[in-house]
């Protein structure tokens, strides 16, 4: 019972605004689920639940406190006005697919819900997006970690740990760089603001 509220509690302080890497648990949990020390399914529920927790609270505190109040609460965890404002903006002009993108890409999770309460998204808008985005980012992570589980032994003989440890960094590269290269083309297609 412990791993899954600590997985819950995670979550939702990283989705709040923590800046947690709340990859590198969901795929602990997930191989923890293939070995057996905890169950996959409700694994996956603690995780989107606490997302989905942290997500609402986030967003609220924008819609109802607005950018003055979620400004000071970004300063103090490290986020600068100029990426809130950029992910404000972002969240404006894409509305519900930049909610949902936010949630299953590892860029701007832990300011994106405020940005969409700032930007005014409307709940029936902003909350199917975000437990969309919440539950699909939860379920592939731990399937992933559930999926090197069950490969785990046959991945290190092949390859020792140095290959599994190089295989991770490469494949998180890998999608860091395709999310870069999507928003960067999508940003110099957009024509300019007049």
């Amino acid at each position: 019972m412990g791993i899954y509220g600590f997985l819950l509690f995670w979550l939702a302080a990283e989705s709040v605004g923590v800046p947690l890497p709340d990859e590198a648990v969901l795929l602990t949990v997930g191989f923890l689920a293939h070995e057996g020390t905890v169950q996959l399914a409700p694994a996956m529920a603690c995780a989107a639940a606490g997302a989905v927790i942290g997500s609402s609270v986030s967003y609220t505190v924008g819609l109802r406190l607005g950018r003055p109040v979620v400004a000071r609460i970004a300063a103090r965890i490290g986020i600068k006005g100029d990426r809130l404002q950029s992910a404000e903006d972002w969240m404006r002009r894409r509305g519900g697919m930049g909610v949902f993108l936010t949630r299953v890409l590892p860029i701007a999770r832990n300011v994106a819900s405020y940005a969409a309460g700032i930007a005014a998204i409307p709940p029936k808008v902003f909350f199917p997006a975000m437990i969309g985005g919440s539950v699909v980012w939860c379920v592939t992570v731990l399937s992933i970690g559930d999926a090197v589980g069950a490969h785990y032994h046959d991945i290190l003989r092949v390859g020792g740990r140095a290959f599994l440890i190089a295989v991770a960094v490469a494949v998180i590269g890998l999608i860091f760089w395709l999310v870069w290269r999507w928003l960067t083309r999508r940003h110099t297609s957009e024509p300019p603001a007049s």
